[in-house]
């Protein structure tokens, strides 16, 4: 901050009111005083008004008889260094340590951990266990209710393949809309890429949806009992955390 030289003679004409009452030990005293707070960083402001504070309570107390000594609860050092390290952040200010650099564009980090391999398999492995949870879910109750559960007891390949695929590109779609959503002052480039990204992962469900009708007779059907299904999918939801996220975080 820009001192104001205005407000700085003003301190200093009030501060020289008070040297003039001073007696000649009191005034040795202020005048080391005045040393030690000249070598700190305090902002320049700050010093004129922490000399004039000091120079007030030097004339008390003169006036009430006690040592110069016994300003600032008898530590006039300890005082300084308190107000040199309360001020010394704004001082620092212009200084910008790699760990500031880092965290400038947090944003950047985060677009890559959501396009990582890692967030895609974990999207895939939630929506597969989601899945896998409503099967043997609907089938339980399906089968208590005295109905045929097997509709919900087999499930192919195929279908599996494209319900992660279709996660992980409805996801990746939903972030790209929620990223140009939150830069809205990004260049037209930046638009671009976001538009290339979206057309990649659709390009993606174009795929499996030729590969799953060229190879929908082909791959196996998984056939399994409604508890066994749900028992899978709770397993699996549970290790959401110590596989992708206790991973992410380190």
């Amino acid at each position: 901050m820009k001192p104001n030289n205005k407000q700085i003679m003003l301190l200093r004409n009030r501060r020289n009111t008070f040297l003039g009452q001073m007696k000649e030990s009191t005034l040795a005293f202020y005048e080391t005083f005045s040393r030690n707070v000249s070598d700190t960083s305090i902002p320049a402001q700050k010093q004129e008004e922490l000399l004039l504070d000091a120079a007030k309570r030097l004339v008390e107390a003169q006036n009430k008889g006690d040592a110069p000594e016994s300003i600032y609860e008898g530590n006039p050092l300890g005082y300084i260094k308190e107000r040199e390290q309360k001020y010394r952040p704004q001082t620092d200010t212009d200084q910008t340590s790699p760990k500031d650099t880092k965290s400038e564009n947090p944003s950047s980090a985060t677009e890559g951990e959501t396009r990582g391999i890692s967030f895609n398999l974990l999207i895939a492995w939630a929506a597969i266990s989601i899945v896998f949870v409503l099967m043997g879910f609907i089938g339980f109750v399906t089968k208590w209710s005295g109905e045929d559960p097997a509709p919900y007891t087999r499930i192919s390949l195929f279908t599996l393949t494209l319900i992660a695929g279709g996660a992980i590109v409805l996801i990746q779609v939903l972030l790209s809309f929620n990223n140009e959503t939150d830069d809205v002052q990004s260049s037209v480039r930046k638009k671009g890429f976001q538009l290339a990204s979206m057309l990649k992962y659709l390009i993606v469900v174009v795929v499996i949806l030729l590969l799953g009708y060229t190879l929908g007779k082909v791959l196996p059907i998984i056939e399994l009992s409604s508890i066994t299904f749900l028992i899978i999918g709770l397993i699996a939801l549970f290790l959401i955390y110590p596989i992708f996220v206790r991973k992410r975080k380190k």
